[in-house]
C-alpha cells in the first residue's frame, strides 16, 4: 500500500475516533429558549460593563455542557410553554461569572438567567444547579409582577424587630451566604442565612426550595407558622401567574 494511502487511511481513523465537540448553545424544545454555554460579546446588559460592576464570564466546560442542558430541560418542564416564552429570552451557563469582583453561582437581568456549573465534586450537584435556576427566574417573574406578590404579609411573617440585610452582594462580600437549609432559622420563617440579606432573596430562597427542597422542606413549613405563611404566600404569587401552581402541585414535586 503507497505510504501516502496508509497515512490517509490513519488520519480518517484518529478524525472518526475523536470525540464530538460540545455545541455552544442549545435550543429548549419544548419552548425554543436557547441555553448557551459560551462566554459572549453582548452576552451582558451594558451598564453591567462599568468598571465599577465589571461583569466577566468564563466559557462551560464541554464535560458540562450535556449534563448544564439535559438539567435545564428537567427544571423548565416545572413550567407552562407560555409563562417561559413570555418572561424568559434566554440562559446563559458558564463555568464562572465575576461581578463587583465576586464570583456569582447565578444571577439576572430583565430576560436573561445566568448561572454557572461544574462538577457535583466541587459543589455544583443536580439539585443545586436546578435550585439555581428556579432561583434566579424567579427574580425576573417578582420584578415583572410584583403587583401579584404580598409584601406586607411577607414581612408580617418574621421575628418581631428582625431588619433584612443590605441585599445579596452585601452578603457575599461578607460571606454571610450560606443557602443551605438552617433548621433553627427556618422556625422564625426564614429558610437559609442568605434568605436574610433582603426580601427578595428571602423569596428566591422560598422558590428554590419549593421546586427542589424535597421532603425536609415541607417538614419544616408544616411544623413553623412563619415559614408556611411565606409558603403560603410564595403559592399564592405563582397561582396568579398559572393556575397549574398550586400547593398540591409544589408538594407533589416533593416525591411519594
Amino acid at each position: 500500500m503507497p505510504s501516502f494511502l496508509l497515512v490517509a487511511l490513519l488520519a480518517g481513523t484518529a478524525t472518526a475516533q475523536m470525540p464530538k465537540a460540545a455545541p455552544d448553545r442549545v435550543e429548549d424544545l419544548r419552548t425554543h429558549i436557547p441555553v448557551i454555554f459560551v462566554a459572549e460579546d453582548g452576552m451582558f446588559p451594558t451598564d453591567w460593563l462599568t468598571p465599577q460592576i465589571n461583569a466577566k464570564a468564563v466559557s462551560l466546560e464541554d464535560t458540562q455542557r450535556q449534563r448544564s442542558s439535559d438539567l435545564l430541560k428537567k427544571a423548565m418542564a416545572l413550567y407552562p410553554v407560555k409563562l417561559l416564552k413570555t418572561e424568559l429570552s434566554r440562559v446563559y451557563v458558564c463555568k464562572k461569572i465575576n461581578f463587583y469582583g465576586l464570583d456569582y453561582g447565578g444571577t439576572n437581568s430583565s430576560d436573561t438567567v445566568y448561572l454557572t456549573n461544574d462538577t457535583p465534586a466541587m459543589g455544583y450537584t443536580d439539585r443545586f444547579f436546578e435550585g439555581s435556576f428556579h432561583h434566579e427566574f424567579s427574580s425576573i417573574l417578582l420584578r415583572n409582577h410584583s403587583a401579584f406578590f404580598d409584601e406586607k404579609g411577607w414581612r408580617g411573617a418574621n421575628p418581631v424587630g428582625f431588619k433584612y440585610g443590605d441585599g445579596g452582594i452585601s452578603a457575599l462580600r461578607t460571606g454571610v451566604d450560606n443557602t443551605e437549609i438552617d433548621g433553627e432559622l427556618a422556625k422564625t420563617g426564614l429558610l437559609t442565612q442568605y434568605s436574610e440579606a433582603s426580601v427578595e432573596e428571602d423569596f428566591n430562597m422560598m422558590v428554590e426550595n419549593l421546586f427542589t427542597g424535597g421532603k425536609r422542606f415541607w417538614r419544616l413549613a408544616d411544623t413553623y407558622e412563619p415559614l408556611m405563611k411565606k409558603a403560603t404566600i410564595t403559592i399564592g404569587f405563582y397561582g396568579k401567574l398559572d393556575p397549574l401552581f398550586t400547593e398540591e402541585y409544589f408538594r407533589k414535586l416533593a416525591g411519594p
